[in-house]
């Protein structure tokens, strides 16, 4: 799916209830979404109109005397936010649609091969939330996941995509195939679990606690259907094992004991015990400075999408 991103002058409408800190953080997260988008260029576009060079940007100075006049933005911008914001601005394309073109006809329109989005500093109540890529309350990772799950078309498709949105995340490849047991009731639902698993999972205090209870901790502030746990039968070991590559190259058996309980599919609330995610936390042993070992970068490890193993 090609999503068309656009900055229109509602986009920064109300950059002037901001501070200058808030405005400098808000570009650092465009700038840093930036990279995907453009790492991601043949699915990802970004489209400027003009008239934003004209909005009040910052400290009643607009956007164009910013850009196209580097003293003015020295004394008012960090030099890497300046940079950045450039960057941005320079390597976008132009569009001639209207700001109310792009609200009222080109976002509401979307199907499995093209959506279109509002980057904004502040949401612009007349535009669905979801359909916004707000800063800070949801950036491009989160938009993407958005139209997965309207659109996964097929599992080879929905992996590669949340390889893409879920940077945090190394899936094994088998999930191209297990995941197909659940795949046609809960992409959603999945989606919802892998971003618990990709935001929100090694923020969770580990200090003081076991593997159990960070899982319980982790459940609670995830909002999760059910409370992850670890299976606790060891002679079924061997089920959950799969190979990854480490730093070195070379291959380790990795127990993906852990596992996420999808309780419920999208459209039905009644109650199934056999949907999983079956996942390690990461890998990634360093002792005074040396690597000892490292597995996939040691992203959180997903082994198995699919039915109860």
């Amino acid at each position: 799916m090609v999503a068309e991103l656009y900055l229109v002058a509602e986009s920064f409408a109300n950059n002037t209830n901001f501070t200058t800190p808030e405005i400098e953080s808000k570009t650092k997260s465009l700038a840093n979404d930036f990279v995907y988008i453009k790492k991601y260029s043949e699915t990802n576009r970004l489209f400027v109109h003009p008239d934003i060079y004209a909005i009040n940007f910052l400290n009643g100075v607009s956007l164009s005397k910013l850009l196209h006049n580097p003293q003015i933005a020295k004394e008012r911008l960090d030099r890497d936010v300046y940079g950045a914001l450039q960057n941005i601005i320079d390597k976008s394309a132009t569009t001639t649609h209207t700001s109310q073109e792009v609200i009222e006809v080109l976002l509401p329109e979307h199907n499995e091969n093209l959506c279109h989005g509002l980057i904004a500093f502040n949401p612009v109540p007349t535009v669905q939330p979801e359909l916004q890529i707000v800063y800070h309350l949801q950036g491009w990772f989160k938009f993407r996941r958005h139209f997965l799950g309207l659109y996964p078309k097929n599992e080879n498709f929905y992996i590669d995509e949340c390889i893409k949105y879920f940077p945090n995340l190394y899936f094994h490849e088998r999930n191209r195939t297990t995941i197909s047991a659940i795949f046609d009731d809960c992409p959603k639902k999945i989606i919802y679990h892998l971003t618990a698993l990709n935001d929100k999972f090694k923020l969770i205090d580990k200090s003081g606690r076991n593997r159990t209870q960070v899982l319980e901790a982790f459940s609670i502030t995830a909002e999760l259907d059910e409370t992850a746990s670890l299976e606790g039968n060891a002679a079924r070991k061997d089920d959950f094992t799969f190979t990854f590559l480490n730093h070195q190259k070379k291959e380790v058996k990795v127990c993906c004991e852990p596992h996420l309980k999808l309780c419920f599919n999208d459209t039905s609330n009644a109650y199934s015990n056999e949907r999983r995610i079956y996942f390690h936390e990461g890998i990634e042993r360093i002792q005074d400075g040396e690597i000892i070992e490292i597995v996939q970068d040691g992203k959180i490890l997903i082994g198995h999408i699919g039915g109860h193993l």
